[in-house]
């Protein structure tokens, strides 16, 4: 079965993680180049030991009969032992809280990249001539054209 301390040390990487992100932020803001190649580093192994722990975790589950999804994990934490119910409970619910934490500052850093980048884009359309507006990000910050029309970019 699935101990406490695995959920501990999954929990324990994830505070990790949290703060390599919250590092990035500050070092996106200081556009500091070698700090930000350090830390991406360091997030990468961090994130790579994270999914084998969540690996671990999902198999385990799985191999004791449990679906590798919330519900099995709750079904699974309704097994254990009341001592250890408790712990691992409350490990649970504060890795789900880890979990949006470290989603909010990931949607944080991604935000701080797109303005940079839209604004080295900007930069790069005055130094070339070109009218910044000729381009634009769709959705998926694929780069689409303009026709080259130097009209509006929306009709009313």
């Amino acid at each position: 079965m699935m101990s406490v301390t695995q959920l501990q040390e999954e929990l324990t990487t994830v505070d990790a993680l949290l703060h390599l992100l919250q590092r990035e932020y500050d070092i996106l803001k200081a556009r500091d180049l070698p700090a930000l190649e350090q830390v991406v580093a360091e997030k990468q192994r961090c994130v790579d030991r994270l999914q084998d722990q969540i690996a671990a975790r999902l198999g385990n589950l799985r191999e004791h009969g449990f679906a590798a999804d919330a519900q099995g994990m709750a079904a699974y934490l309704n097994r254990l032992p009341p001592a250890d119910q408790i712990a691992a409970t409350r490990l649970w619910t504060e890795l789900e809280q880890a979990a949006v934490q470290l989603r909010n500052q990931n949607d944080i850093n991604g935000a701080v990249i797109a303005a940079g980048r839209s604004h080295i884009e900007r930069s790069l359309a005055i130094l070339s001539g070109r009218d910044s507006l000729d381009f634009l990000y769709d959705q998926g910050t694929r780069k689409v054209f303009g026709g080259g029309q130097r009209g509006p970019i929306a009709k009313v």
